[in-house]
């Protein structure tokens, strides 16, 4: 039996939850902002953690759209989950790259030690923000109003990774 298509009324019940979730998005991308003005000698610094600043604008803006999308006055189903679809892809394999890019710098240099679980924790963590996305939006593109679901969690998970990386680029790069 094929599934049921993803109603602009499945799109409608969750209209309050994208509103509230893309207002505090849009509050941590401020504060990644901030974060980055505040301490850009530092930040600059080190080489490598340029790319974790870029990565976490990158995972915030692509939660950003995600949550925008069903936003979209009576837009029809099927073209909104292909665009978050594309949105999620583009974050994800951005956000990938960063992540090698900045696991690379991190472990060329010799300022910082770290944990050797740190880096295959991190990456995880990263994948977690990005990859319910992916997952959501191909469901609703199958015509599953759960897909939904999915892209909440990557959003709340993107919310949890932002903040700690906002909290390492405003806090931790001062110690």
């Amino acid at each position: 039996m094929a599934a049921a298509a993803a109603t602009v009324d499945q799109m409608e019940a969750w209209h309050d939850f994208f509103i509230a979730l893309v207002g505090a998005i849009a509050a941590l991308v401020g504060l990644l902002f901030v974060a980055l003005s505040i301490n850009l000698a530092q930040i600059l610094a080190y080489t490598w953690l340029p790319a974790r600043g870029a990565q976490t604008l990158v995972v915030l803006t692509g939660a950003l759209v995600q949550g925008a999308l069903p936003l979209l006055p009576a837009a029809s189903s099927k073209p909104v989950a292909l665009i978050a679809l594309g949105i999620a892809i583009v974050t994800w394999g951005l956000s990938v790259a960063l992540v090698r890019s900045f696991i690379a710098g991190v472990n060329a240099q010799k300022a910082v030690t770290l944990p050797p679980m740190w880096a295959p924790s991190y990456a995880l963590f990263a994948q977690v923000a990005t990859l319910p996305a992916v997952a959501g939006a191909a469901l609703l593109l199958a015509g599953h109003a759960d897909g939904y679901y999915w892209i909440a969690a990557g959003m709340l998970a993107t919310v949890v990774f932002a903040l700690y990386n906002a909290w390492v680029l405003l806090v931790e790069i001062m110690r």
